[in-house]
């Protein structure tokens, strides 16, 4: 019972030991500052295989591309294959009651603690029709200092009384707008680009098949120091991966989502969505590039510079032939990654090991 309590009340962070109460107190720039260890170098697994382009019609190798444009991808935050990385799975009759309890505030509603949701649905209805017009229901809206607030009530009382215009009862309307509402907090998650780094080239679980083929692909080591000021506002919004056994709660922050987007309200999109993910992943030592869709042109963006390739144990030959030509020719360091006797750890070949001396044309040339 004491382990079960630790795992539902710890998390693992750069492979330290939090509470998670703590680490979500600390907020987006306390987590950033005490928290956010700043690693030498962030690595990233590719498959070196060949994909169809849909859009240019032909096959295409992005891992290459990645190497050689230095390069990475930010994919959606719905297209991981953890089917629990970013699913934001928010209980609707939790959010509908928060809303409804939101608006009866707003409208002066008196409801009981315990009143059911049909109960709050009507007395707030009564309230609203008691206005008697539109204009004097939007007297209501002057007291928000928030403009985004005050704009989304303006929303939330047109439409109401836009549907009852067309026949549709008060309580209807008010379902219907918070229906919206919630879909559109769930989409606020798909707004969000994200790329996976590791903080180490050597995990076994990262060259699988899902990262890097099965061992017969490569691993990019990116130098984290002497970044341009544009790199700099890039690195600061990477940050490490929150690895717990509790779920993600996003029904506190969905009480505010008619409000001016804060940093408050970021930071609990990223504890609560874009951050957390599982304790079974805890050995990728995953850390995640995270930007808006609106901050980037398209997908594929620069990075930081590219300072070593590490070449999979099971790579094909002409494949390693391939990459080692394209290194030396920008002088970029390689090396290739081989089995440890002693251990079911991946080392560096220094090309001084038996199979070297036997097969040079194996790892190093």
């Amino acid at each position: 019972m004491e382990y079960d309590k630790f795992l539902e009340e710890s998390c693992i962070i750069c492979d330290r030991t939090y509470p998670l109460t703590e680490i979500e107190q600390l907020g987006l720039d306390g987590f950033g500052e005490k928290v956010r260890i700043t690693p030498i170098s962030l690595f990233k697994y590719f498959p070196n295989t060949r994909q169809w382009d849909k859009k240019e019609k032909r096959y295409r190798n992005f891992s290459y591309e990645a190497l050689t444009n230095n390069t990475v991808f930010l994919q959606d935050a719905e297209n991981f294959d953890d089917s629990f990385d970013c699913a934001i799975d928010l209980d609707w009759e939790k959010f509908l009651r928060n809303r409804i309890l939101q608006y009866c505030g707003y409208f002066n509603v008196t409801y009981q603690k315990d009143s059911k949701i049909d109960d709050l649905l009507y007395h707030l209805s009564i309230k609203l029709y008691e206005y008697r017009s539109l204009e004097n229901n939007l007297t209501e809206i002057e007291k928000f200092d928030d403009p985004i607030q005050k704009l989304s009530v303006e929303l939330f009382i047109r439409s109401v009384w836009l549907d009852v215009s067309t026949g549709i009862e008060w309580q209807q309307s008010i379902l219907k707008f918070i229906g919206k509402e919630y879909h559109d907090f769930i989409n606020d998650f798909k707004k969000f680009k994200i790329s996976c780094f590791s903080a180490s080239p050597s995990l076994n679980r990262m060259w699988s098949s899902a990262y890097a083929n099965n061992n017969k692909g490569f691993c990019l080591e990116y130098e984290i120091n002497s970044l341009t000021p544009s790199q700099q506002t890039l690195f600061s919004n990477i940050f490490p991966v929150i690895y717990s056994q509790k779920r993600n709660d996003t029904l506190p922050i969905s009480g505010d989502c008619d409000k001016t987007f804060s940093k408050e309200f970021l930071w609990q999109m990223f504890f609560n969505g874009l951050l957390r993910k599982s304790l079974f992943w805890a050995d990728q030592k995953e850390w995640r590039l995270i930007l808006l869709e609106n901050m980037i042109p398209s997908n594929t963006i620069p990075f930081f510079k590219i300072k070593k390739v590490y070449l999979g144990v099971k790579m094909p030959r002409n494949d390693r032939l391939k990459i080692i030509k394209y290194c030396r020719a920008h002088k970029i360091e390689y090396v290739g990654l081989i089995r440890d006797n002693n251990s079911f750890n991946l080392k560096e070949c220094k090309g001084d090991c038996y199979s070297c001396k036997k097969q040079p044309s194996n790892f190093i040339i």
